[in-house]
């Protein structure tokens, strides 16, 4: 339709308030605030005059005569002319967003190294940095995943150079032992061994050790113990010897442990000793002894690698 003056802008809000005159009230509170010229009024269908015939201030409507006695005779319209609305808080759903349309500038800051999951209730959470060299570890269904030193550690080297016992201490937790055996040389020509010790010490009795000698020039002898591993058989002073020694926890509720090896030399007399035995502890492992009965050891070097 044609208009007088400008046009209006486009109307893009419209809300409605309904009130009931009585010919006495001319005061009226709205559900939103607004201006007098952001409003059209009626009384019985008729237009009032902005400024004239009433008022707006906040959510105060005032007429300056009582609209008359009658239900929902005043009708109030809101109307913002090129508005804006503002999307209320939690308004906005799933379906109401594009896929992908989600990107990293677009996501809240959190914590430097910190990694998203989802809880046991299906929620986002963050999981906390970990530490240098650490790995992420589940803890299944119900807990969230954290960082925690890898399973597979490798000790430092342990000279074997002088007396006739090397105590390594062995973490809480350990369920896996590799011993290597680097160039390592006894003074004397007695036995190589390993003990086991527990928060009780080192233990001496109740070993279960079978070894077997096999010896380039073709003779062979085998060996038991029970007071301690057996790795080499009278070992002389001119060998130099390699190899590893496996331990494994065969029990945890006994503290119950099995170990086979295997350790060579071509050093003096050419063999290789190969064991096996078993052996239950009083106490979780806390102690490996690698001993000599007889000279101290003079050479080479060992080391473990423990899960």
């Amino acid at each position: 339709m044609p208009y007088l003056g400008n046009e209006p802008g486009a109307i893009t809000d419209a809300f409605t308030d309904t009130f009931s005159g009585n010919g006495s009230n001319t005061g009226f509170t709205l559900t939103r605030a607004s201006t007098t010229n952001s409003v059209f009024v009626r009384i019985h269908g008729v237009m009032q005059r902005n400024g004239t015939d009433f008022t707006v201030d906040g959510t105060t409507l005032t007429f300056t005569t009582a609209p008359p006695n009658a239900s929902n005779n005043v009708v109030v319209q809101f109307f913002t002319v090129g508005s804006v609305q503002t999307v209320a808080d939690n308004a906005i759903t799933q379906a109401k967003m594009a896929d992908n349309a989600i990107g990293l500038a677009e996501l809240a800051g959190g914590t430097d190294g910190n990694l998203i999951t989802f809880d046991a209730s299906g929620d986002p959470a963050f999981v906390a940095t970990g530490s240098s060299g650490q790995v992420l570890t589940s803890a299944g269904a119900g807990s969230p995943p954290t960082f925690a030193a890898t399973a597979i550690n490798i000790g430092t080297p342990t000279a074997t150079t002088s007396g006739t016992t090397i105590d390594i201490s062995i973490p809480s937790g350990t369920r896996a032992i590799w011993v290597s055996y680097d160039a390592v040389s006894p003074a004397g020509s007695g036995e190589i061994a390993l003990r086991l010790g527990d928060s009780g010490g080192v233990e001496t009795s109740s070993y279960i050790s079978y070894l077997g000698s096999y010896r380039a020039s073709g003779n062979t002898s085998m060996d038991s113990s029970t007071t301690l591993w057996k790795l080499v058989e009278q070992a002389q002073a001119t060998c130099v010897w390699y190899g590893t020694v496996q331990l494994f926890l065969q029990n945890a509720s006994t503290f119950t442990w099995c170990f086979s090896s295997c350790l060579n030399t071509s050093a003096g007399t050419t063999q290789t000793n190969v064991s096996s035995g078993q052996k239950a502890l009083s106490a979780e492992l806390t102690t490996l002894q690698l001993l000599t009965t007889s000279g101290d050891y003079d050479a080479g070097a060992v080391n473990i690698v423990y899960i």
